[in-house]
């Protein structure tokens, strides 16, 4: 057997240390919007909803060009868009709607987008969900931030599934490795992975509002309940980064963005956020939790 020459030597080290880089900058750009998002959730009011009115419009922008809207109307597209999800995360202030009343000029705005791309030869159905699923960024942490009196618990709570799930997936998927979970939509995700984002999740985040249940006093579901809505939103996010995915392939694109180091675009980061974001929202409407 031919021992390594010093091309391929150098070539693992480079390649070492680009992943090593890598894994730095993602794992700072990720401190950084989680201390984002932790003190918009810790503020409330105006602060959290401009951070995640910003977040809501670059996610609008990123699947627009996703998607593959004409260069001729992207701008206008995206301009009008950010105005009904300007609309929707203000509509208490300025229509006086409540809860997902809220949502209506993101509705709106979709079925105009949606008019239009059709005309201009655009993928319409695809342009109409863009402003719905955009304002769901916004609207999301909005709703369970209101909740009384587990307003700030609801949102952190949700925070925790989130980032848990995926940081166990990730770390649990490169080291056990095995079977693919879903090879043609995303390569390197397997079921272990899977497994370990769902462990991870629901045990870390169900831990933090047990602890809060027993230091500050019981403002949020807890037993068998906060496990099993828990253990539902893991899952529910973790399949909102798999439809991004299908997306992505769907539409040959790698990442949806490059603004964050190491990540990709706001809604790569986002994806999981908005369908566990929603999901928790309806849960806990649906039965008055």
């Amino acid at each position: 057997m031919s021992e390594p020459g010093p091309r391929s030597t150098f070539e693992d080290a480079g390649k070492a240390v680009r992943g090593a880089s890598e894994l730095a900058a993602r794992v700072l750009s990720s401190l950084a919007l989680a201390g984002l998002a932790l003190l918009s959730a810790w503020f409330g009011g105006l602060v959290l909803i401009v951070v995640w009115l910003v977040a809501a419009i670059a996610v609008l922008r990123e699947w627009l060009g996703l998607i593959c809207v004409p260069r001729n109307v992207l701008t206008a597209f995206w301009i009008f868009g950010s105005a009904s999800l300007i609309l929707s995360a203000f509509s208490n202030q300025f229509f006086g709607f409540d809860s997902y009343l809220m949502i209506i000029p993101a509705a709106i705005g979709s079925v105009v987008l949606g008019v239009f791309a059709r005309f201009r030869g655009g993928p319409s159905l695809w342009t109409a969900a863009g402003p719905l699923y955009s304002a769901i960024v916004v609207l999301a942490p909005l709703w369970l931030r209101e909740r009384e009196p587990d307003g700030l618990v609801a949102l952190l709570w949700l925070f925790l599934v989130v980032w848990i799930s995926d940081i166990g997936a990730f770390f649990t998927g490169r080291r056990i490795g095995g079977p693919k979970l879903w090879p043609a939509v995303s390569p390197k995700k397997t079921w272990s992975g899977l497994f370990g984002g769902l462990f991870f999740g629901t045990l870390l985040a169900s831990g933090f509002v047990l602890l809060d249940r027993m230091v500050v006093g019981p403002v949020f579901v807890g037993g068998v309940v906060l496990f099993a809505l828990t253990l539902a939103t893991s899952l529910v996010s973790e399949l909102g980064d798999l439809f991004e995915s299908a997306m992505k392939r769907h539409f040959g694109a790698k990442d949806s963005g490059h603004i964050i180091p190491g990540h990709g675009g706001i809604m790569d980061r986002l994806d999981s956020f908005v369908s566990a974001g929603l999901f928790a929202v309806i849960m806990l409407d649906l039965f008055g939790f």
